[in-house]
């Protein structure tokens, strides 16, 4: 029974260039190590593969001195505890990549900052990260819980270079701010940034829903196919391609709003009216769908 165990692994060794764990599957590295097996799990530090106990050092605990999220302990999470792995990550990691690449059914701590590639193509459980990533953070995912305290840089729950969608399910919650490309070719899920977004915001955004606290930068939402963009906060400028719509949509905005309010509490620019409604892009034909508050309180 692994329910109270988990695993604490270290930064040991600092490397020569940046370490890519991408080929690592983390179900199995935390059932070998919890069975006290060996390990054959390897690192790739620049062009070179090495063994994962080069640069890393793993210790098994069986309490919980860690601060894991809240969402960690839901009802649906407890009736499954029997299979959950966990595993908490220590030290700077900003120069490690690809950290839960495809990881199902593990929840990952990270105590501080991680580089590029976190929770890409995240498939279920969940990463919880206390500082800030780099860039391509849950890109693709498909499933999961992705929290974020920190920032993150570019392309966060965007497509990978050369593949036609983004992230298709799951949740990605930044309580900083996002870089550029933020949700590109997003198909599914939901994402919810605290602070400001950069350039080209939801470009391309096929469907899904995003809500955004700050301010965005220019060229947002220009090609989107379908989805729902919210700011929460601040009345932004609407693109050109988007046109204001007086259609009720009160019963979705009824589904929606609690949604929005799990993630950060209520907004006061959104609790008693509804807010203003646009819609557009594919230039005017598209069903993107865009949310702005009718007051900055």
């Amino acid at each position: 029974m692994n329910s109270n165990k988990i695993l604490e692994i270290s930064l040991i060794k600092k490397p020569e260039f940046r370490l890519d764990l991408s080929k690592i599957n983390w179900d199995c590295f935390f059932e070998n190590c919890i069975s006290k097996k060996r390990s054959e799990a390897t690192v790739i530090d620049g062009s070179r593969k090495k063994p994962f106990e080069e640069f890393f050092s793993v210790k098994q605990n069986n309490e919980y001195p860690y601060d894991f999220p809240s969402h960690f302990y839901s009802q649906e999470n407890l009736d499954k505890r029997k299979s959950l792995k966990k595993i908490v990550f220590q030290g700077d990691l900003r120069e490690v990549d690809f950290l839960g690449f495809k990881s199902k059914d593990a929840h990952i701590l990270i105590n501080g900052h991680v580089g590029n590639y976190v929770g890409c193509m995240m498939q279920t459980g969940s990463i919880t990260i206390k500082g800030s990533a780099g860039h391509f953070v849950g890109a693709m995912m498909s499933g999961g819980t992705l929290i974020v305290e920190g920032d993150v840089g570019n392309y966060a729950g965007a497509n990978l270079t050369g593949e036609m969608e983004g992230m298709v399910g799951g949740y990605l919650s930044v309580k900083g701010n996002a870089g550029n490309n933020f949700c590109r070719r997003m198909r599914r899920g939901f994402v919810f940034v605290l602070g400001d977004v950069g350039d080209f915001f939801a470009n391309d955004m096929i469907a899904g829903s995003a809500v955004v606290g700050g301010t965005v930068g220019k060229l947002w939402g220009y090609g989107m196919r379908r989805g729902t963009i919210v700011f929460a906060k601040h009345q932004v400028v609407s693109p050109h391609v988007f046109k204001e719509t007086y259609h009720d949509f009160s019963s979705y905005w009824g589904l929606l709003k609690p949604v929005i309010e799990s993630f950060n509490g209520p907004f006061p620019s959104l609790v008693n009216v509804l807010p203003k409604r646009f819609v557009g892009d594919l230039a005017f034909g598209g069903k993107g769908e865009c949310l702005l508050p009718r007051n900055t309180a």
